[in-house]
């Protein structure tokens, strides 16, 4: 399943496998753990991005 965010762009449904305490880093703020993993990673990526 997808769907577009506020951006318009396309959110991809996926399962991932995560190190038990990297998990559990991401959710001890809560709600929303899942939007600010997708913000680490597209910051990583873009940055990556802009390497080349």
């Amino acid at each position: 399943m997808s769907c577009k965010n506020g951006r318009g762009l396309v959110k991809q449904a996926v399962s991932l496998r995560l190190d038990a305490d990297g998990f559990a880093w991401l959710k001890k703020d809560g709600q929303g753990y899942q939007t600010r993993a997708n913000r680490m990673l597209r910051e990583r990526m873009l940055k990556d991005l802009e390497g080349r």
